[in-house]
Protein backbone atom coordinates (compact mmCIF):
# COMPACT_ATOMS: atom_id res chain seq x y z
CA UNK A 1 0.00 0.00 0.00
CA UNK A 2 1.54 3.44 -0.80
CA UNK A 3 0.65 6.83 0.31
CA UNK A 4 0.50 9.91 -1.81
CA UNK A 5 2.57 12.07 0.77
CA UNK A 6 5.89 10.14 0.57
CA UNK A 7 8.69 10.60 -1.12
CA UNK A 8 7.80 13.86 -3.31
CA UNK A 9 8.17 17.36 -1.55
CA UNK A 10 5.49 18.34 -3.38
CA UNK A 11 2.19 18.03 -0.21
CA UNK A 12 -0.83 16.33 -1.32
CA UNK A 13 -2.67 19.21 -2.19
CA UNK A 14 -0.34 20.43 -4.03
CA UNK A 15 -0.15 17.37 -6.11
CA UNK A 16 -3.71 17.20 -6.60
CA UNK A 17 -4.03 20.37 -7.77
CA UNK A 18 -1.04 19.93 -9.92
CA UNK A 19 -2.30 17.12 -11.97
CA UNK A 20 -6.08 18.74 -12.45
CA UNK A 21 -3.90 21.85 -14.00
CA UNK A 22 -2.44 19.02 -16.41
CA UNK A 23 -5.85 18.19 -17.42
CA UNK A 24 -6.67 21.62 -18.45
CA UNK A 25 -5.92 20.80 -22.33
CA UNK A 26 -7.40 17.68 -22.40
CA UNK A 27 -10.45 19.03 -20.86
CA UNK A 28 -10.24 22.27 -23.04
CA UNK A 29 -9.68 19.92 -26.10
CA UNK A 30 -12.55 17.48 -25.62
CA UNK A 31 -14.93 20.64 -25.11
CA UNK A 32 -14.39 21.66 -28.81
CA UNK A 33 -15.28 18.38 -29.92
CA UNK A 34 -17.98 17.22 -27.23
CA UNK A 35 -19.62 20.42 -26.67
CA UNK A 36 -20.65 21.96 -23.33
CA UNK A 37 -21.77 18.87 -21.93
CA UNK A 38 -18.14 17.86 -20.95
CA UNK A 39 -17.91 21.24 -18.72
CA UNK A 40 -20.85 20.07 -16.98
CA UNK A 41 -20.08 16.93 -16.37
CA UNK A 42 -17.06 17.85 -14.63
CA UNK A 43 -18.55 21.08 -12.89
CA UNK A 44 -21.31 18.25 -11.63
CA UNK A 45 -19.25 15.87 -11.00
CA UNK A 46 -17.07 18.21 -8.43
CA UNK A 47 -20.62 19.12 -6.58
CA UNK A 48 -21.45 15.75 -6.43
CA UNK A 49 -18.37 14.29 -4.92
CA UNK A 50 -17.85 17.30 -2.77
CA UNK A 51 -21.42 16.43 -1.30
CA UNK A 52 -20.80 12.78 -0.35
CA UNK A 53 -17.05 13.55 0.12
CA UNK A 54 -18.84 15.96 3.76
CA UNK A 55 -21.69 13.71 4.30
CA UNK A 56 -19.34 10.11 4.68
CA UNK A 57 -16.91 12.32 6.99
CA UNK A 58 -19.77 13.54 9.35
CA UNK A 59 -20.35 9.57 9.33
CA UNK A 60 -17.07 8.96 10.16
CA UNK A 61 -16.68 11.65 12.56
CA UNK A 62 -13.70 13.19 10.78
CA UNK A 63 -12.61 17.03 10.45
CA UNK A 64 -14.34 17.80 6.92
CA UNK A 65 -12.01 21.24 6.47
CA UNK A 66 -8.98 19.09 6.63
CA UNK A 67 -10.08 16.24 4.49
CA UNK A 68 -11.67 18.62 1.63
CA UNK A 69 -7.94 20.54 1.47
CA UNK A 70 -6.24 17.91 -0.23
CA UNK A 71 -8.31 18.10 -3.44
CA UNK A 72 -8.56 14.41 -4.01
CA UNK A 73 -12.18 14.59 -4.00
CA UNK A 74 -11.73 17.06 -7.00
CA UNK A 75 -9.17 15.06 -8.78
CA UNK A 76 -11.28 12.26 -8.93
CA UNK A 77 -14.41 14.45 -9.99
CA UNK A 78 -12.10 16.10 -12.63
CA UNK A 79 -10.69 12.16 -14.05
CA UNK A 80 -14.43 10.88 -13.87
CA UNK A 81 -15.97 13.84 -15.15
CA UNK A 82 -14.16 13.66 -18.73
CA UNK A 83 -13.95 10.10 -19.22
CA UNK A 84 -17.67 9.94 -19.44
CA UNK A 85 -19.70 10.89 -22.73
CA UNK A 86 -20.62 14.41 -22.33
CA UNK A 87 -24.39 13.81 -22.50
CA UNK A 88 -24.61 11.13 -19.92
CA UNK A 89 -27.80 11.65 -17.77
CA UNK A 90 -27.15 13.13 -14.35
CA UNK A 91 -28.38 10.31 -12.21
CA UNK A 92 -26.05 8.01 -13.63
CA UNK A 93 -23.09 10.47 -12.85
CA UNK A 94 -24.52 10.28 -9.04
CA UNK A 95 -24.81 6.73 -9.25
CA UNK A 96 -20.77 6.52 -10.34
CA UNK A 97 -19.61 8.54 -8.05
CA UNK A 98 -21.19 7.04 -5.23
CA UNK A 99 -19.13 3.76 -6.15
CA UNK A 100 -16.17 6.21 -6.94
CA UNK A 101 -15.97 8.16 -3.42
CA UNK A 102 -18.16 6.13 -0.99
CA UNK A 103 -17.14 2.75 -1.77
CA UNK A 104 -13.90 2.83 -3.66
CA UNK A 105 -12.52 5.03 -1.19
CA UNK A 106 -14.09 5.71 2.02
CA UNK A 107 -14.81 2.27 2.74
CA UNK A 108 -11.06 1.16 2.30
CA UNK A 109 -10.77 3.80 5.29
CA UNK A 110 -10.21 7.11 2.80
CA UNK A 111 -7.35 8.93 0.88
CA UNK A 112 -3.83 6.77 0.88
CA UNK A 113 -6.09 3.71 1.86
CA UNK A 114 -7.85 2.80 -0.90
CA UNK A 115 -6.73 0.00 -3.01
CA UNK A 116 -8.28 0.44 -6.26
CA UNK A 117 -8.75 3.97 -8.34
CA UNK A 118 -11.43 6.08 -7.22
CA UNK A 119 -12.24 7.19 -10.52
CA UNK A 120 -12.01 3.87 -12.58
CA UNK A 121 -14.16 2.25 -10.27
CA UNK A 122 -16.97 4.31 -10.72
CA UNK A 123 -16.66 4.18 -14.75
CA UNK A 124 -16.14 0.92 -14.90
CA UNK A 125 -19.28 0.48 -12.60
CA UNK A 126 -21.27 2.78 -15.28
CA UNK A 127 -19.89 0.78 -18.32
CA UNK A 128 -20.94 -2.60 -16.93
CA UNK A 129 -24.64 -1.49 -16.16
CA UNK A 130 -25.52 1.01 -19.03
CA UNK A 131 -22.92 -0.17 -21.87
CA UNK A 132 -24.92 1.50 -24.49
CA UNK A 133 -24.67 4.98 -23.07
CA UNK A 134 -21.05 5.00 -22.04
CA UNK A 135 -20.08 4.11 -25.49
CA UNK A 136 -21.55 7.06 -27.46
CA UNK A 137 -20.52 10.56 -27.57
CA UNK A 138 -22.13 13.54 -28.77
CA UNK A 139 -20.07 15.61 -31.50
CA UNK A 140 -20.28 19.36 -31.14
CA UNK A 141 -22.51 21.33 -32.95
CA UNK A 142 -20.33 24.03 -34.30
CA UNK A 143 -23.41 25.86 -35.74
CA UNK A 144 -24.76 27.56 -32.56
CA UNK A 145 -23.61 29.59 -30.22
CA UNK A 146 -21.94 28.74 -26.67
CA UNK A 147 -24.51 29.62 -24.71
CA UNK A 148 -27.28 27.17 -27.00
CA UNK A 149 -24.67 24.27 -26.56
CA UNK A 150 -24.98 24.65 -22.93
CA UNK A 151 -28.67 25.09 -22.48
CA UNK A 152 -29.27 22.06 -25.10
CA UNK A 153 -26.63 19.85 -23.18
CA UNK A 154 -28.29 20.68 -19.88
CA UNK A 155 -32.06 19.66 -20.84
CA UNK A 156 -30.34 16.44 -22.31
CA UNK A 157 -28.34 15.73 -18.66
CA UNK A 158 -30.81 16.60 -16.32
CA UNK A 159 -33.87 15.70 -18.15
CA UNK A 160 -36.80 13.79 -16.47
CA UNK A 161 -37.83 11.92 -20.24
CA UNK A 162 -34.35 10.95 -20.92
CA UNK A 163 -34.51 7.95 -23.95
CA UNK A 164 -31.98 6.73 -25.64
CA UNK A 165 -32.20 4.67 -28.70
CA UNK A 166 -29.84 3.28 -31.39
CA UNK A 167 -29.87 3.58 -35.44
CA UNK A 168 -28.83 1.13 -37.76
CA UNK A 169 -25.58 2.72 -38.03
CA UNK A 170 -24.53 2.32 -34.88
CA UNK A 171 -25.08 6.11 -34.11
CA UNK A 172 -27.53 7.10 -31.14
CA UNK A 173 -30.08 9.42 -30.59
CA UNK A 174 -30.69 11.59 -27.36
CA UNK A 175 -35.01 12.08 -27.42
CA UNK A 176 -35.91 14.77 -25.19
CA UNK A 177 -39.31 16.24 -25.69
CA UNK A 178 -37.84 19.91 -24.44
CA UNK A 179 -35.03 19.89 -26.99
CA UNK A 180 -34.29 20.02 -30.69
CA UNK A 181 -33.16 16.97 -32.59
CA UNK A 182 -29.64 18.01 -32.69
CA UNK A 183 -28.39 16.02 -29.99
CA UNK A 184 -26.34 13.10 -32.21
CA UNK A 185 -23.80 11.19 -31.28
CA UNK A 186 -21.54 8.59 -33.10
CA UNK A 187 -19.55 5.17 -32.09
CA UNK A 188 -15.60 5.98 -31.51
CA UNK A 189 -13.37 4.16 -33.14
CA UNK A 190 -12.72 1.60 -31.13
CA UNK A 191 -16.70 1.01 -31.05
CA UNK A 192 -16.67 0.97 -35.48
CA UNK A 193 -13.85 -1.72 -35.14
CA UNK A 194 -15.31 -3.79 -32.86
CA UNK A 195 -18.68 -4.00 -35.51
CA UNK A 196 -16.33 -3.79 -38.62
CA UNK A 197 -13.66 -5.20 -38.20
CA UNK A 198 -11.04 -3.07 -40.30
CA UNK A 199 -9.62 0.24 -40.26
CA UNK A 200 -9.49 2.97 -42.48
CA UNK A 201 -5.96 3.32 -43.91
CA UNK A 202 -5.74 7.40 -43.89
CA UNK A 203 -6.07 7.26 -39.89
CA UNK A 204 -3.68 10.73 -40.01
CA UNK A 205 -5.33 12.52 -42.58
CA UNK A 206 -3.59 15.53 -44.61
CA UNK A 207 -6.26 17.92 -44.27
CA UNK A 208 -5.88 20.65 -40.89
CA UNK A 209 -8.70 19.50 -38.40
CA UNK A 210 -9.33 23.12 -37.83
CA UNK A 211 -10.07 23.96 -41.04
CA UNK A 212 -12.87 21.56 -41.73
CA UNK A 213 -15.00 22.02 -38.53
CA UNK A 214 -17.01 18.55 -39.30
CA UNK A 215 -14.68 16.72 -37.72
CA UNK A 216 -15.06 12.92 -37.23
CA UNK A 217 -14.75 11.25 -33.83
CA UNK A 218 -11.92 9.59 -34.98
CA UNK A 219 -10.06 12.96 -35.69
CA UNK A 220 -11.49 13.78 -32.35
CA UNK A 221 -10.25 11.43 -30.00
CA UNK A 222 -6.61 11.99 -31.57
CA UNK A 223 -6.22 15.00 -30.48
CA UNK A 224 -7.42 14.72 -27.28
CA UNK A 225 -4.73 11.75 -26.80
CA UNK A 226 -2.11 14.38 -28.10
CA UNK A 227 -3.87 17.23 -25.12
CA UNK A 228 -3.38 14.78 -22.33
CA UNK A 229 -0.31 13.87 -23.22
CA UNK A 230 0.89 17.10 -23.17
CA UNK A 231 -0.80 17.41 -19.44
CA UNK A 232 1.33 14.44 -18.69
CA UNK A 233 4.83 15.56 -19.96
CA UNK A 234 4.05 18.83 -17.66
CA UNK A 235 3.23 16.29 -14.58
CA UNK A 236 6.92 14.50 -15.83
CA UNK A 237 8.96 17.96 -15.63
CA UNK A 238 7.30 19.14 -12.29
CA UNK A 239 8.21 15.69 -11.22
CA UNK A 240 4.71 14.65 -9.73
CA UNK A 241 4.94 11.50 -11.91
CA UNK A 242 7.30 9.09 -12.90
CA UNK A 243 8.54 7.32 -16.49
CA UNK A 244 8.58 4.05 -15.37
CA UNK A 245 4.64 3.56 -15.54
CA UNK A 246 3.87 5.83 -18.78
CA UNK A 247 6.53 4.41 -20.74
CA UNK A 248 5.95 0.59 -19.80
CA UNK A 249 2.62 0.71 -19.93
CA UNK A 250 2.68 2.34 -23.70
CA UNK A 251 5.94 0.27 -25.06
CA UNK A 252 4.21 -2.99 -23.58
CA UNK A 253 1.00 -1.79 -25.07
CA UNK A 254 3.14 -0.43 -28.55
CA UNK A 255 4.94 -3.69 -29.10
CA UNK A 256 2.03 -6.64 -28.80
CA UNK A 257 0.03 -4.04 -31.29
CA UNK A 258 2.59 -3.55 -33.53
CA UNK A 259 3.24 -7.88 -34.11
CA UNK A 260 -0.28 -8.37 -34.44
CA UNK A 261 -0.71 -5.48 -37.08
CA UNK A 262 1.85 -6.66 -39.39
CA UNK A 263 0.48 -10.22 -38.84
CA UNK A 264 -2.96 -9.42 -39.61
CA UNK A 265 -3.96 -5.34 -40.93
CA UNK A 266 -7.22 -6.41 -41.48
CA UNK A 267 -7.87 -8.23 -38.02
CA UNK A 268 -5.75 -5.83 -35.74
CA UNK A 269 -5.31 -1.95 -35.10
CA UNK A 270 -2.20 -0.21 -35.45
CA UNK A 271 -0.03 0.89 -32.78
CA UNK A 272 -0.49 4.46 -33.75
CA UNK A 273 -4.27 3.81 -33.63
CA UNK A 274 -4.10 2.47 -29.86
CA UNK A 275 -1.75 5.61 -28.86
CA UNK A 276 -4.45 7.88 -30.18
CA UNK A 277 -7.89 6.33 -29.46
CA UNK A 278 -10.05 6.19 -26.57
CA UNK A 279 -8.10 6.86 -23.18
CA UNK A 280 -4.50 5.93 -24.14
CA UNK A 281 -2.65 8.71 -22.95
CA UNK A 282 -5.14 9.83 -19.76
CA UNK A 283 -4.09 6.53 -18.69
CA UNK A 284 -0.41 6.22 -19.01
CA UNK A 285 0.06 9.71 -17.29
CA UNK A 286 -3.17 10.53 -15.43
CA UNK A 287 -4.64 7.29 -14.15
CA UNK A 288 -2.05 4.81 -14.26
CA UNK A 289 0.41 6.71 -12.14
CA UNK A 290 -1.77 7.08 -9.22
CA UNK A 291 0.69 6.57 -6.09
CA UNK A 292 -1.60 4.82 -4.09
CA UNK A 293 -3.30 2.15 -6.19
CA UNK A 294 0.46 1.32 -8.01
CA UNK A 295 3.45 -0.45 -7.32
CA UNK A 296 5.36 1.13 -5.29
CA UNK A 297 9.12 -0.58 -6.09
CA UNK A 298 11.04 0.88 -9.74
CA UNK A 299 10.50 -2.68 -11.09
CA UNK A 300 7.17 -3.26 -10.04
CA UNK A 301 6.72 0.28 -11.72
CA UNK A 302 7.92 -1.31 -14.88
CA UNK A 303 6.12 -4.54 -14.42
CA UNK A 304 2.64 -2.69 -13.78
CA UNK A 305 2.86 -0.66 -16.69
CA UNK A 306 3.56 -3.61 -19.07
CA UNK A 307 0.43 -5.69 -17.86
CA UNK A 308 -1.74 -2.77 -17.95
CA UNK A 309 -0.72 -1.99 -21.85
CA UNK A 310 -1.25 -5.75 -22.57
CA UNK A 311 -4.45 -5.70 -20.78
CA UNK A 312 -5.39 -3.03 -22.87
CA UNK A 313 -4.48 -4.73 -26.12
CA UNK A 314 -6.18 -7.83 -24.95
CA UNK A 315 -9.61 -6.49 -24.08
CA UNK A 316 -9.91 -4.06 -26.99
CA UNK A 317 -8.92 -7.23 -29.48
CA UNK A 318 -11.35 -10.20 -27.70
CA UNK A 319 -13.98 -8.52 -25.27
CA UNK A 320 -17.46 -6.82 -25.87
CA UNK A 321 -16.35 -3.77 -24.96
CA UNK A 322 -14.40 -1.48 -27.27
CA UNK A 323 -12.24 0.37 -24.67
CA UNK A 324 -10.02 -1.03 -21.79
CA UNK A 325 -8.75 1.34 -19.67
CA UNK A 326 -10.56 0.77 -16.56
CA UNK A 327 -10.68 -2.86 -16.28
CA UNK A 328 -6.93 -3.00 -16.99
CA UNK A 329 -5.98 -0.40 -14.40
CA UNK A 330 -8.49 -2.25 -11.61
CA UNK A 331 -7.04 -5.22 -12.31
CA UNK A 332 -3.23 -4.09 -12.14
CA UNK A 333 -4.59 -2.39 -8.74
CA UNK A 334 -5.46 -5.59 -7.49
CA UNK A 335 -1.90 -7.49 -8.51
CA UNK A 336 0.05 -4.12 -7.63
CA UNK A 337 0.65 -5.58 -3.75
CA UNK A 338 1.86 -9.04 -4.82
CA UNK A 339 4.57 -6.98 -7.32
CA UNK A 340 5.84 -4.77 -4.95
CA UNK A 341 6.05 -8.16 -2.39
CA UNK A 342 8.23 -10.14 -5.56
CA UNK A 343 10.00 -7.26 -6.10
CA UNK A 344 10.93 -5.17 -2.98
CA UNK A 345 14.35 -4.94 -2.59
CA UNK A 346 16.64 -5.59 0.89
CA UNK A 347 18.03 -3.00 3.38
CA UNK A 348 21.22 -2.05 3.22
CA UNK A 349 23.70 -4.48 4.99
CA UNK A 350 20.89 -7.05 5.48
CA UNK A 351 21.49 -10.53 4.05
CA UNK A 352 18.91 -13.04 2.45
CA UNK A 353 18.65 -16.14 4.56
Amino acid sequence: MNFPYIYNFYSTRKIMFLVIIACIPGIFTKYYFFGSGTLIQILFSILVSLLLEVNILKLRFKKIKNNLQDNSSVLTSVLFGVSIPSLLPWWMVVIGLFFSIIIAKHLYGGIGQNIFNPAMVGYAVLLISFPIDMNNWHERDFSISFLNDFKQSVNIIFSKNYKCSINSDNSTNYINKNITPDAFTEATPLNNFKIKSHLEDNFFPQESILKNKKVTIQNSWKYINISFFLGGIFLFFKRIICWRIPISFLTSLGIVSMITYFYSKDLFMSPLFHFFSGGTMMCAFFIATDPVTTSCTNIGKIIFGCIIGFLVWIIRNYSDYPDAIAFSVLFGNMIAPFIDYNTKTSGYGHNNI
